[in-house]
């Protein structure tokens, strides 16, 4: 027996096809959902509010030169400069660090930072009485939700290799934008030798420095209230200047001393004179008793001033000895707290000249520019507007995907037979012109079910204008190259057509193959509906002859034709009610009949293959059998399994596919 080879197409080049076919049959879907992302798009582009953005760049100096302060230190520079990635990422997170956003947040304040929103949905929010769903605000604002708001504009960013970090914030008001970045910059270096500088080191000397300060603040206080009670300004000087003194007062006093006593001893020899009556010349008025007198008062005046004088030394000097050895030791402290302050003092200029030029502790770090002036940010809403619309185009090319090619597990395309079921393809008929290609199985008399267009409201499949013509003639030759193919030369030839489902279009292929081949002239035609009883006949034959089976197949006289060598037959009698029941020793029971008679070819339009269907014990007996299978109906599982279990009875399967749509533009698919 020769064997028809089907060739099958590489299943790459069909999932191309598969996805190409679940997208164009949605397309309805993705032009929906794009447009939603559209128009989500627009309302965000509008309604998002502008933000403003200021910048500023910090250069991070990993290799300083310090061969003039340490040489050693310049060996270290260069093995400082591989830690380099390491070091900005440390800067980094200094700038985007929490305390530091809450420093800059107390500093500006938070109803500064967080006034009352003005845009359009939060002004309708605030007009419905939905202030509770808006982010605090104005007076409600607190220093927590300021410097959250502060990590959330701002952005700090540094190329690989690069020793350049790039800070920039955003915010609704240009101002502000500014102002924050400032602060930012301005704390980040406080902050910078916090967490850089030395544990404890910088800070004890620092201590230790306003310690020596105070005390040397405090004896020098002491010290001066000292001076000022013994009126010296130098314990030394004042010494050497009381003793001066005091011997000049003593030697002041010695001289009128002498003057006085010289002075009374003139008295006291006028008194004589006058006193023994000795008459002596008229006496000058610088001699006379009145003027010795005066003189004599005078320098008894002056002696005792310069006495006075002298005990005020004496007292000073006293006074001053009492306290000398307390001064003393009030300036040898003074020296001494001097000295410390000024080695403390030298100590903390070092520690901050060091903590400074110390690569591993204290990068050396400069505003290469200092913050920007606003500029209008529009990234952040494009992007969002362009993912909106994207995510729009996404979504619905998800969902027709999802839906084409995981929910859906029907037969869309023909070639799906043969590349995932791996079930020989017969044939395909298309869907036309928005009307199925074959009506279903055993539908009611209706003009229009036989009809493909409305020209043609009565035309009958076996006419030749029928649009199913074609197809069937294209079935008819395979089944001839078939029957040729295998040596099937018997008469009658049995041509059974089924499908897997009720609508699957088998009654109108069953037609069009009968008269395609009563066409032939190589004998008569029957065609035996097996789907229905008496009650209600086959559409086709409405206005034609029928007859039952038994009578067509051993006629007591001449029957009726309803087309040149095409006769027409059901299960049924025209005596009996109710659907016709042909079980399968009926139907073997039939078989010397169907032998014996004259026709050639005996088509058998069967029941859908469902578990009480007669048509799994028929299809045995079959030479042919035409499985009609639905696209987009019937579900591949369901199809495999019925191609299964009739090729396990007897290789005689032919698969046809019905009312298949190409919504694939013909350049683009592959079936074309």
């Amino acid at each position: 027996m020769a064997e028809i080879r089907h060739e099958t197409l590489p299943h790459s080049g069909l999932k191309l096809g598969e996805i190409l076919f679940a997208l164009f049959k949605r397309k309805r879907t993705i032009i929906v959902c794009a447009a939603a992302g559209i128009s989500a798009a627009a309302a965000f582009y509008f309604l998002y509010p502008p933000s403003y953005e200021s910048q500023a760049k910090l250069l991070v100096r990993y290799v300083l030169e310090r061969s003039g302060v340490d040489p050693v230190e310049a060996e270290k520079a260069g093995a400082a400069a591989t830690e380099a990635d390491r070091v900005i990422g440390a800067e980094i997170e200094i700038l985007t660090s929490w305390d530091l956003a809450m420093d800059v947040a107390r500093a500006i304040g938070p109803q500064r930072l967080l006034p009352p929103p003005q845009d359009l949905l939060s002004r309708v929010a605030r007009a419905i009485g939905l202030k509770g769903l808006l982010p605090p605000s104005g007076a409600s604002a607190t220093e927590g939700a300021a410097a959250s708001s502060i990590a959330s504009g701002l952005n700090v960013l540094s190329s690989k290799g690069s020793n350049i970090i790039l800070v920039s914030y955003k915010n609704r008001d240009p101002q502000i934008a500014t102002l924050v970045l400032q602060e930012l910059l301005s704390r980040y270096f406080v902050k910078h030798l916090e967490v850089h500088r030395s544990a404890g080191a910088f800070d004890f000397v620092t201590q230790q420095t306003d310690q020596v300060r105070a005390r040397l603040n405090q004896t020098e206080d002491t010290l001066k209230s000292l001076k000022e009670k013994t009126g010296i300004a130098s314990l030394k000087e004042g010494s050497a200047a009381l003793t001066t003194e005091a011997a000049k007062t003593q030697e002041q006093i010695n001289g009128a001393e002498a003057d006085l006593a010289e002075q009374q001893a003139l008295v006291n020899q006028i008194v004589e004179k006058k006193t023994k009556g000795w008459r002596t010349k008229t006496a000058s008025s610088e001699n006379s008793p009145q003027s010795v007198k005066a003189k004599v008062a005078g320098t008894q005046a002056k002696v005792e001033a310069l006495k006075s004088r002298l005990r005020d030394v004496q007292q000073r000097t006293k006074k001053l000895s009492e306290l000398a050895p307390q001064i003393e030791d009030l300036e040898r402290k003074r020296e001494m707290d001097e000295a410390n302050y000024k080695y403390f003092a030298a100590s903390l200029e070092k520690a901050r000249i060091d903590e400074a030029l110390d690569p591993s502790k204290m990068p050396n770090i400069s505003a290469v520019q200092r913050p920007s002036p606003p500029t209008l940010e529009t990234k952040k809403r494009d992007k969002i507007a362009l993912a909106l619309v994207g995510g729009g185009v996404a979504l619905g090319l998800a969902l027709a995907l999802l839906r084409g090619m995981v929910l859906n597990q029907t037969v869309g395309r023909p070639l799906q037979l043969e590349t995932q079921l791996h079930i020989p393809l017969m044939l395909s008929i298309p869907y036309r012109n928005g009307r199925f290609s074959l009506p279903r199985n055993g539908s009611p008399a209706n003009p229009g079910a036989l009809t493909t267009g409305r020209r043609h409201a009565k035309l009958a499949p076996w006419e030749a204008d029928h649009f199913i013509r074609p197809y069937c003639d294209a079935i008819r030759d395979r089944l001839g190259l078939y029957f040729e193919l295998n040596h099937l030369t018997h008469k009658p030839k049995l041509v059974g057509v089924t499908s897997v489902s009720e609508e699957g279009g088998t009654s109108t292929l069953a037609a069009g193959l009968a008269a395609s081949l009563s066409e032939t002239n190589d004998g008569k035609v029957l065609l035996v509906d097996v789907n229905l009883g008496p009650e209600e006949v086959h559409p086709f034959f409405k206005g034609k002859p029928a007859y039952p089976l038994n009578k067509a197949l051993k006629p007591s006289d001449s029957i009726a034709s309803a087309a040149d060598n095409l006769y027409l037959a059901t299960v049924g009698s025209p005596n009996t009610g109710g659907p016709a029941q042909l079980g399968l020793k009926k139907f073997f029971d039939m078989m010397p009949n169907m032998k014996a008679s004259d026709f050639d070819y005996i088509i058998f339009d069967m029941p859908p293959l469902d578990q009480t269907s007669p048509t799994w014990g028929m299809a045995a007996f079959m030479d042919q059998l035409l499985l009609v299978v639905e696209a987009e109906k019937n579900n591949r599982e369901g199809i495999k399994r019925s191609f299964g279990k009739l090729i396990a009875e007897r290789k005689n399967v032919a698969v046809v596919v019905n009312k298949t749509r190409s919504y694939v533009p013909k350049w683009l698919d592959s079936e074309s």
